[in-house]
């Protein structure tokens, strides 16, 4: 997804865009976040890093880059890393070429490295906390039908999608209030 404002106009304005887009992310509630940010300012996009990288549980890797645009994956350290360590998801993701021996800095590791190449990482939606039902279906490896797409494409039973989806929705439309109600934009954990 796309920032539209992009970080063009000022410090607030941007912060402000890519904060309301990984609230959920922020909260802990969805475990990463892949964005495409747009900026004319290079000062602004470093004052942004500084910023969301002072909370001390986001992270980010910045990707592809081109004339005033970043591919940035956010993600937040224990819930990426709580989605990976369950075993359903851990042994298929092995079966796609990610370590054997599980830790995150590999396992991100190896996603970056596909994200950089030609083919694109559909498994990408698992690190986004995705239901594994959803990216087998969304990958061809299931015979579930799409039954819904909002966020994502919906295979098979919907309600434990569906309920993923609130969840995050939830989570970004607090984080969203208080952003909006915050005075020091900079003091990112005191929104959380």
């Amino acid at each position: 997804m796309r920032l539209n404002k992009g970080c063009k106009v000022n410090f607030r304005d941007c912060i402000t865009c890519i904060l309301k887009n990984i609230g959920a992310t922020i909260m802990g509630v969805k475990p990463a976040e892949l964005r495409n940010i747009r900026f004319n300012n290079s000062k602004i996009w470093d004052r942004c890093k500084s910023t969301i990288l002072a909370y001390d549980q986001i992270k980010m890797i910045e990707l592809n880059e081109k004339v005033n645009r970043k591919q940035v994956l956010f993600y937040h350290e224990a819930a990426l890393d709580q989605q990976l360590r369950k075993a359903e998801v851990l042994e298929f993701l092995k079966e796609h070429g990610y370590p054997q021996k599980y830790n995150l800095k590999s396992y991100l590791d190896f996603l970056v490295k596909r994200l950089r190449s030609n083919e694109f990482p559909h498994e990408i939606g698992i690190f986004f906390g995705y239901p594994l039902k959803d990216v087998l279906g969304f990958m061809g490896y299931s015979d579930l039908k799409v039954t819904h797409s909002k966020e994502w494409k919906i295979y098979g039973d919907k309600s434990i999608s569906l309920l993923q989806q609130k969840r995050f929705e939830m989570a970004r439309d607090y984080f969203n209030k208080r952003i909006d109600r915050a005075e020091e934009i900079e003091q990112l954990y005191n929104v959380v």
